[in-house]
């Protein structure tokens, strides 16, 4: 009993064993890009893995063969002295498939150890089933003795079968018989062991060079990476080349780097796959490790002592080299070991990782390898591979698995983790995680992208968590960046895209950051003040903010607020004090879209508001339900006002100091009478008064705005004047007015046409087109309404009931029933729309699948800049950001339809999407039922077509303009 106990106390240590050192000496160190984590009884992560006797061979002949072999940089498992029992523990099994040769060094009692045996028996089976080379080694006994299990060493194996099952003792046999068979060394036939040994590892070296590995094969969207890289290697050259492989954190490179190396590090003597960091503050005694500890890589020579810097150079001299420098963000670093090509050898080849794009510039490196995102396909196979072990979702899966990719954001790394964390689970399991995938972050994801952040400097940090910061510069442009923070910050912009941190996209130099990095970004400002969440300094959750505001808990660091109240579900009433302890917010975000039939603001303000922080730079309010600004409110830091429908009647009183205001956006707030002194404005670009119903007039002050690009009074009803001591002359910079629907307009002001600045005269002449069609008896355009819709969505619903009301209320709408839809958009269809007052665009989930309505898009786009078309977009069904930025449902629908499209047609509906969404509209998840939205829809249409005639006859100065415009198209001026 007591020798059973024991036994078995034995067998449970010894896997113990087993396992801890698996953990600290055989696992595969999982780095923080790889592509994909998947099982794969093809993936080799040792050279050489060998099977020996300890007791009889450890401090003799293996020993040396270790030492040899370490020699030419061939990867051996190394046991470590760990203890053998009765079961090998199946961390060493797993070893033993994902080593490339085997070598099984055959003593006298070698068959004394079922250890030895078993581990045998699975070498013969990798053999047979994996091709795993192996190379038999018979140190002091007949290689016949072992395959027959004769003599001495058949005695040994007897001894140990005893008790054994006559199925094991079979597969003892068969291995042993069959290794012993193979080509391999016999220590008798050679004169010494040091000449044998010396053989071996020449051997092992040349199988290893002559016999391809596809280690890597079954990682997905592997091949793609490795023909490119390989293209810019360019092996059969001569001469000594470095190439860059650049990236964001976990999206890949280091597996393509170790892909690399598996492939081609074997015809190398000279090799090292390496990954350094500075640990020390002392410059040089830093340097000086780096390249003691890189050339006991490189050159096998653990013992090797340096003195002074530059013995990379001189011992590398002449020497061809495989190298990978992993994980680089230290120029240093390649200063120190790998100067220049000229310190290498011909043939020689080094490739940096790194997700700086600037380091690698700084030490001339011009081949750069850029690991793109995955498609949706090949993000999806991703995570199907780890998730599920196959290359597609089970059918059931689809729905969840599609979601769980969007929310990886096609970062390889992402998709890795996620899909282990979700591995046989069932589909309840997967549908339960969504919200916590969706609104947290993975520990290890969040571990290893937190890395790269800590070691941004402060205001690369600070500009990281701004742009994290919910919508506020994701998907801005950098001209928009710079304005905001006057170049504050903006000035590393250029390092974060640089670290790959951030693309600037072109060709219109837009920011995107991937939205793991976002999700780090606000847990990272979270962790700023867990319990209160007015000590953060930005705020974008609804639960947190509407916390802030009922507590009144706002303080001094606060900074940014993103507040998106479709995430409450019942109004919030605000302090009149409530901003008065947030004294250095910068950015005001609200995005109100209201509820019910007449879309009330969610957000009540019943006092009023008594104090607006004075560092505002950005105050974007719609449905803002103040009549006015506090009176005390301050403006010298604004940049930009956007208070779209809002309750405003005025904005301040007075003359404020507004010299960093750039933008002003007052669209539909159909109460504002007036606009303010704007005398100090010198720097406003544009003024966005399109519908602001009550607005009676221009305040003089405009001539003083002599940047003044964009000024839109499209709309206003109301209008009945613009001053005409105004000399539009003094506005230079002008390129667009707009003053349609302006039927009350009784003056136009003066306008020198002799202005060489630039002035874009068309858009001029539309408007002045539109006042001479808006005063003739009888109408230039066919239909009031030409409707763009995909038909399978929407044909059979919205849009008949929109037609219908249309038809009560005598609207002229085009009706497309015996049109046919091809690839092209028809000249009669064309015409169409170009001869309508008004586009209504439906967008719903499946638009953009269809090239004709993008094409239609497109042109409809053309007219609204070109012709003033007015266009209401109607979003049914889909949000309105989707379509916007083309992201989620909507964006893969786009996506689709874009494949093997050219990139300039690409790019044209891109801008039309982005455009036409963001013009005001309606959105059907605003509204508490279908047909209130579409009678809405048939009214306001029915008054931007009501025009009176010849309202404009006594327009004063608009006769002298016709004339100015036929002289224009004439080509006199």
């Amino acid at each position: 009993m007591a020798s059973s106990f024991f036994r078995w106390i034995y067998n449970v240590f010894a896997s113990f064993i087993g396992v801890v050192f698996r953990k600290l000496f055989c696992s595969h160190v999982v780095k923080d890009d790889e592509i994909e984590i998947i099982s794969s009884s093809s993936s080799r992560r040792y050279d050489v893995f060998a099977s020996f006797r300890g007791e009889e061979v450890r401090k003799s002949i293996f020993s040396h063969l270790l030492k040899a072999l370490d020699r030419k940089s061939i990867n051996t498992f190394r046991d470590h002295g760990i203890e053998r029992s009765l079961q090998i523990a199946p961390e060493l099994l797993s070893t033993i498939r994902e080593s490339r040769i085997a070598i099984v060094i055959f003593s006298t009692n070698y068959a004394s150890s079922t250890w030895c045996l078993n581990e045998l028996v699975k070498i013969h089976e990798c053999y047979k089933k994996l091709d795993q080379m192996v190379i038999p080694v018979f140190y002091d006994v007949e290689p016949s003795h072992v395959r027959n299990q004769a003599g001495e060493f058949g005695k040994v194996f007897k001894e140990t079968c005893k008790g054994k099952t006559k199925d094991q003792k079979q597969r003892w046999r068969q291995a042993l018989a069959d290794v012993a068979d193979m080509a391999g060394e016999d220590l008798q036939n050679w004169p010494d062991e040091a000449a044998m040994i010396e053989k071996i590892a020449f051997d092992v070296l040349n199988k290893l060079v002559s016999t391809p590995t596809d280690d890597f094969g079954s990682f997905v969207g592997i091949r793609a990476h490795l023909e490119a890289v390989n293209s810019m290697l360019c092996l059969e050259s001569e001469d000594a080349r470095m190439v860059g492989v650049l990236g964001t954190s976990g999206i890949g490179k280091n597996t393509i780097a170790r892909a690399l190396f598996s492939q081609h590090s074997s015809k190398y003597h000279y090799r090292a796959f390496i990954t350094f960091k500075r640990t020390i503050p002392d410059d040089y005694g830093m340097k000086l490790y780096w390249e003691k500890k890189f050339l006991s890589k490189i050159l096998g020579q653990e013992d090797l002592q340096i003195y002074h810097l530059g013995t990379v150079e001189r011992r590398l001299k002449h020497k061809k080299v495989f190298i990978v420098l992993d994980d680089v963000d230290d120029l240093e670093l390649l200063k120190t070991l790998v100067g220049q090509t000229g310190w290498f050898g011909s043939g020689s080849r080094i490739i940096v990782i790194t997700q700086d794009r600037q380091l690698l510039k700084a030490h001339k490196i011009d081949l750069i390898y850029k690991v793109e995102f995955p498609s949706t396909d090949l993000a999806l196979k991703m995570l199907c591979r780890s998730a599920f072990e196959q290359d597609s979702p089970p059918r059931d899966f689809m729905e969840v698995t599609v979601k769980v990719a969007e929310l990886a954001g096609n970062l390889p790394l992402g998709l890795s983790i996620l899909g282990s964390s979700l591995r046989g689970r069932e589909k309840k399991e997967w549908m339960e995680m969504l919200p916590e995938l969706q609104n947290g972050l993975d520990e290890k994801i969040e571990k290893i992208l937190r890395g790269s952040y800590d070691r941004l400097d402060k205001k690369c940090q600070e500009l990281f968590i701004y742009i994290a910061f919910a919508c506020l510069f994701n998907g801005a442009q950098v001209s928009y960046i710079k304005d905001l923070l006057e170049d504050r910050l903006s000035v590393r912009l250029t390092m974060l895209a640089d670290k790959s941190f951030i693309r600037i996209t072109s060709p219109y130099e837009t920011i995107e950051m991937h939205n793991l990095l976002q999700k780090l970004g606000r847990k990272i400002v979270h962790a700023e003040s867990i319990d209160n969440p007015g000590k953060r300094r930005f705020l974008v959750d609804a639960e947190d903010i509407v916390d802030v505001f009922t507590h009144n808990t706002g303080t001094e660091t606060l900074v940014g607020i993103y507040f998106n109240t479709s995430d409450i579900n019942e109004p919030l009433f605000i302090y009149e004090k409530s901003f008065e302890g947030m004294r250095n917010l910068q950015f005001l975000i609200v995005c109100d879209y209201g509820w019910g039939r007449k879309n009330e603001a969610r957000l009540y303000l019943p006092e009023g508001l008594v104090y607006l922080p004075r560092k505002l730079r950005l105050l974007f309010w719609n449905n803002c339900p103040l009549k006015c600004f506090p009176s005390n409110f301050k403006a010298e830091f604004l940049v930009e006002l956007a208070m779209e429908d809002s309750k405003l009647e005025k904005l301040w009183e007075g003359t404020l100091a507004l010299g960093s205001l750039k933008k002003i956006n007052m669209r539909n707030s159909r109460y504002l009478k007036e606009i303010p002194d704007l005398s100090n404005a010198r720097n406003l670009e544009k003024l966005y008064l399109f519908g602001c119903k009550s607005l009676l007039t221009l305040h003089s002050s405009i001539q003083y705005v002599t940047k003044l690009r964009r000024l839109n009074m499209g709309e206003c009803t109301k209008l009945e004047n613009v001053p005409t001591h105004v000399n539009l002359e003094s506005l230079k910079s002008l390129e667009y007015l707009n003053l349609r629907g302006c039927f009350r307009l009784r003056n136009f002001p003066q306008i020198s046409l002799y202005n060489s600045t630039g002035f874009f005269w068309s858009e001029l002449i539309s408007t002045i087109s539109y006042l001479e069609q808006a005063s003739s008896s009888s109408p230039s355009r066919r239909y009031n309404v030409f409707t763009s819709f995909h038909g399978p969505d929407v044909r059979r619903e919205l849009l008949g009931h929109l037609l219908k009301e249309f038809n009560r209320k005598s609207i002229t709408s085009f009706k497309d029933q015996e049109i046919v839809s091809s690839h092209t958009i028809s000249a009669s269809l064309s015409s169409a729309f170009r001869e309508s007052r008004i586009s209504i665009v439906i967008f719903s989930d499946n638009y953009a699948s269809s090239s004709w309505c993008l094409d239609e898009l497109v042109a409809i786009h053309e007219s609204y800049k070109t012709l003033d078309l007015m266009v209401i977009p109607i979003f049914y069904n889909v949000d309105p950001s989707e379509v916007r930025k083309q992201t989620r449902g909507f964006g893969k629908v786009f996506e689709k339809t874009c494949e093997g499209r050219p990139e300039d047609q690409k790019q044209r509906w891109m801008q039309a999407l982005t455009d036409i969404a963001n013009v005001t509209g309606e959105n059907s998840q605003n509204w508490c039922d279908e047909a209130t939205m579409v009678r809405e829809i048939a009214d306001d249409v029915s008054n931007k077509i009501l025009t009176p005639s010849n309202c404009f006859d006594k327009l004063i100065g608009l006769e002298a303009h016709k004339g100015n415009e036929f002289n224009i198209r004439k080509g006199r001026w």
